[in-house]
This record gives structure tokens, C-alpha cells and sequence, in this order.
């Protein structure tokens, strides 16, 4: 290289550094704060997380029940620099208090502002942003306490009518849509297995309400069953009456019907031969049969170990 070239070599390159020098620091500051902000940009980044969601609500005066299921948590999505979401999560996020104490609001909104977070961290996404809300009034009714039987008496012996429940009613409290729809306040089951004649009173537990009910009272009721010896009955219609004392006497109505109720086996042996209608008027008091009369007289059937129901009861006879 000679002597004239290198002379202009140096020459420009004094001048590229001396010349427009506002112009080459502007340039260089440039430069420098799209390198920092290239640097902040790669240090950034966005997390999903579940912020615990705290619920204020009326006091039981307010009979107001909130029927909306709340999430225990949401999700947000935050974003800012690594470290500074680090140590958030590290120390924990504050959850949101949502205040309905007034028992009035329709829906909630969830805003970034509800959050409580560093300066350096900011929310862009809230999953779900908002919630809607349904309200109904508490009422308290009385409703009917119901009882049933499990299990079978001994042999020969049933279950005589309902079981009786004392208290009869349970006041039960709890919103207006469930509580209208519930008709009995249900008991456990009366196991009736292998008992006999006679009436048993027992302690019996309330079954658990339905979610959101409650019951007022007692947690049992005293239940009474009562136990009767198993019968059948049996009709035979149209029997002729038997008139006992006085023969040729006229009977008015001449028939009647008959019913008896019995043991099952005492009842299936008889046939209708043998169920015999009769008025004695050897044993009527008050009544002369050596002269012409008439009397009005019970109608009598004799079957053992049965009760006989006689329609008409009485009949009327002439002699």
C-alpha cells in the first residue's frame, strides 16, 4: 500500500467517526434499548393459574339461599416477567372476595382489578369472566311425617291398618323450589319380622333431608304398629232363616246374608250347608207361644272360633 493510499484511509476513517456525531448517538441508543426490550421480551411469559374464590353471603335472617353452585377457584392467566410470577406463586394468590350479603345480585364479574397482584404482573385472560346468579326465598312449612313397614309378622299373624307417627308433622326450612315439592318427611322402615298379636311403639330416626333442607325438631319419631291374627271371610248370600219353637211360622225376610270372618283354615273348611241362619224363640223372653203372635228377633249363626256378620240382623216372625 502507498504512502497516498493509507493518507486517505485514516482521513476517512477520522471523518466516519467525527462527523454527524448527534446522529451516531441517537443510532447507538437506539440500538440499546431494542436489545434491552429484545432481552425484557424473552423473560416474559404467561401462566395459567387457580385463585381461590371466597363468598360473602346473607345471614340466615336474610332468608335469601344462594341455588347457583360457585367454583371454589378460577383460572387466570397472568403475564410478566419470570421472576416476578415466580415469586408471586411462591408466596400464594390472594383469592377474590365476592361479597353478596345483600342477596340481590343477578351475576358476578370477575375484573383484573378484584386481584391483588404486583405492579409487574398483569391478567389476560379469566376463565370464567363472569357468573350468573340465581336467589331463592327460605320458607319454613309443616309437612306430614310417613312411616313404613319392613319385614313380615309371624305366621298367621298381619300387619292391622297404617302405622300411627307421633309427632304427625316435622316443620322443615329451606328454599322455596325444593321445599313446596317435598309431600312427607320419611322415616326408616318398622321391622315387623316375626312378631305377633298386640301393639308395638318404637323410636324410629328421621331420614336424612334433602341438600339445602333442614329439619326443625326431633330426630325421631315414635311409631305404633299394631299386629292382629290373620282371618279370611267368606259370604254365602241368600240363606234360608231356621225358625226354632214354633213350627209352620212365617219369617219375614225369609233369607239373609251371611258373612264370616276367621282364621283362613276355619273359613276355607266350611261349606254353605253348614252355615245355618235361625231365630229360638224358646229363648226370646217376653214372647207367648200358646196364643197367635209375632216378634221381632235377632238372627243367630253359630260357627267356632269365627265372626258372623247376619244382614239383615233381624227378621220378623208370625205364629
Amino acid at each position: 500500500m502507498t504512502r497516498d493510499v493509507l493518507a486517505a484511509v485514516l482521513l476517512w476513517l477520522r471523518g466516519a467517526f467525527t462527523q454527524n456525531l448527534g446522529l451516531k448517538a441517537l443510532s447507538l441508543a437506539f440500538a440499546l434499548g431494542l436489545f434491552v426490550y429484545q432481552k425484557g421480551q424473552q423473560d416474559q411469559q404467561q401462566r395459567t393459574v387457580a385463585v381461590g374464590v371466597v363468598m360473602r353471603l346473607p345471614s340466615e335472617s336474610a332468608k335469601r339461599e344462594l341455588m347457583t353452585p360457585i367454583p371454589a377457584s378460577i383460572h387466570v392467566t397472568l403475564k410478566g416477567s419470570t421472576r416476578a410470577i415466580d415469586q408471586l406463586l411462591q408466596a400464594g394468590v390472594a383469592p377474590v372476595e365476592i361479597d353478596l350479603r345483600d342477596g340481590q345480585r343477578d351475576s358476578i364479574t370477575f375484573e383484573p382489578r378484584m386481584f391483588t397482584l404486583p405492579p409487574e404482573v398483569e391478567i389476560t385472560i379469566i376463565d370464567p369472566p363472569s357468573i350468573e346468579l340465581e336467589w331463592q326465598d327460605v320458607v319454613t312449612r309443616q309437612i306430614p311425617l310417613q312411616a313404613s313397614i319392613t319385614g313380615k309378622p309371624a305366621e298367621g299373624f298381619i300387619v292391622k291398618g297404617e302405622p300411627e307417627v307421633d309427632p304427625r308433622e316435622m316443620t322443615v326450612r329451606g328454599p322455596v323450589g325444593l321445599v313446596e315439592v317435598i309431600q312427607y318427611v320419611r322415616l326408616a322402615a318398622f321391622d315387623v319380622s316375626g312378631l305377633t298379636e298386640g301393639t308395638y311403639r318404637r323410636p324410629i330416626a328421621i331420614d336424612a333431608p334433602p341438600n339445602r333442607v333442614s329439619y326443625i325438631g326431633p330426630r325421631s319419631a315414635t311409631v305404633s304398629v299394631a299386629i292382629a291374627r290373620q282371618v279370611a271371610e267368606a259370604r254365602f248370600p241368600k240363606r234360608t232363616v231356621e225358625v226354632v219353637g214354633v213350627p209352620n211360622a212365617v219369617v219375614t225376610p225369609r233369607q239373609v246374608d251371611v258373612s264370616i270372618i276367621g282364621p283362613p283354615g276355619t273359613v276355607r273348611a266350611l261349606r254353605a250347608e253348614q252355615v245355618v241362619p235361625r231365630v229360638d224363640l224358646t229363648k226370646t223372653e217376653g214372647i207367648d207361644l200358646k196364643g197367635h203372635g209375632s216378634a221381632t228377633v235377632r238372627v243367630v249363626v253359630d260357627v267356632a272360633e269365627a265372626e258372623v256378620e247376619v244382614q239383615p240382623p233381624t227378621v220378623t216372625v208370625k205364629w
